[in-house]
């Protein structure tokens, strides 16, 4: 498995996220770590350059090197587009600073502009107010592939007038073609039946086909899974767009929208989560001053297999001690543990996808209500 590490700077520049110290371009070093792990399982961590690769991205550095204006600016910067997790950034960094009036204002201009319900000024909150009905839950692993994805395509094609179904994408982060094809084929099958579709992880499941498309464009599958998508949950502008792209790049007509029944987005079911007692619980600003708290957490793991740490009350997590947090859940997953990071806010969130860390550990951040 090939972790991608951002090199950093210590010392933090006043508007600029920190870069690579180098003279020349990032060098790409590979280090394989986990000889814990049976040959052939190592981990590979391979350093890039730390340069943001979004605008989302640089918001989260600037928010981790403490340079609140900067990171609300370029926030503020993204609202113009239909991005909410720039929203959700904002709300966070205001709740967490303090800055009430701001949040108000900002929750009055996300309900005119999304039509819906602004979160409120209370903790962040790890369920969703939005819940899906009583049906039966089609749900995968972490991978999708030929085997789960034929799985899928059968139920979701069987489907019949008055069942209700609730597709759970949200625990997918491996992506395989053949797997992409099927559920696209099965999507593709359910619009056809009369039945109630429910779909959750939609989100990160369209970041994860958009990444693919931008590595693999020659691959029809990650087109058409996305395509099938926007088709069921009703977003004919993106699905056209797509469709339009899809045909340039493949010299085919391009695929036709069509008016059916759209499937609604939810929540994604609860899972259980570990009790108090099972989660290590890190507090305040995460920095080279909180050793104590780290080599607490390294003996908490020392006795479990599934590591759940709860970050609900993290406020921070400094831009300067990221490289020795990946440290640390590197030696975690080196010994056979397996990480979970729970209830961080959006800000803490973004930070952990931009260094990386989604593909070390599964993110449950807090949910905004």
């Amino acid at each position: 498995m090939a972790i991608p590490f951002f090199r950093k700077d210590r010392n933090k520049p006043e508007k600029v996220v920190p870069q690579s110290t180098g003279d020349g371009p990032p060098s790409k070093g590979l280090t394989t770590f986990g000889s814990a792990i049976p040959d052939n399982h190592g981990i590979v961590v391979e350093e890039v350059g730390g340069t943001p690769e979004t605008a989302l991205d640089e918001a989260a550095m600037l928010y981790a090197s403490n340079q609140l204006e900067n990171a609300e600016q370029t926030l503020h910067s993204l609202l113009a587009g239909n991005e909410p997790r720039a929203w959700h950034m904002l709300f966070d960094l205001y709740r967490l600073t303090g800055r009430d009036k701001e949040f108000e204002q900002l929750a009055e201009d996300y309900a005119l502009k999304f039509e819906t319900s602004p979160p409120n000024l209370g903790k962040n909150q790890n369920a969703s107010s939005t819940v899906a009905k009583a049906g039966k839950t089609l749900s995968f692993d972490s991978k999708l592939d030929a085997a789960s994805g034929g799985r899928l395509k059968d139920e979701l094609t069987a489907a019949k007038k008055g069942d209700i179904l609730l597709l759970d994408l949200s625990r997918i982060t491996v992506l395989e073609a053949a797997g992409a094809a099927h559920l696209a084929e099965g999507l593709t099958g359910a619009k056809k039946s009369k039945a109630t579709l429910q779909i959750s992880g939609v989100s990160q499941l369209a970041e994860n086909l958009k990444g693919k498309l931008n590595s693999d464009r020659g691959t029809s599958a990650w087109w058409l899974l996305l395509m099938a998508m926007y088709q069921l949950l009703g977003k004919q502008n993106e699905f056209e767009d797509l469709a339009v792209d899809y045909a340039v790049h493949f010299e085919v007509s391009p695929p036709s929208w069509e008016n059916v029944r759209t499937a609604q987005e939810v929540a994604a079911p609860e899972t259980p989560q570990a009790s108090s007692n099972d989660a290590f619980k890190l507090k305040g600003v995460i920095s080279e001053t909180s050793q104590n708290q780290i080599a607490a957490l390294i003996q908490f793991a020392q006795s479990r297999q599934e590591v759940a740490v709860d970050c609900s009350e993290v406020t921070r997590v400094d831009y300067a001690y990221i490289g020795s947090l990946i440290s640390h859940l590197m030696q975690l997953l080196g010994s056979g543990k397996s990480i979970v990071l729970q209830g961080q806010n959006a800000l803490i969130n973004e930070l952990f996808r931009a260094m990386g860390i989604d593909q070390l550990a599964r993110l449950e951040p807090a949910k905004l209500v």
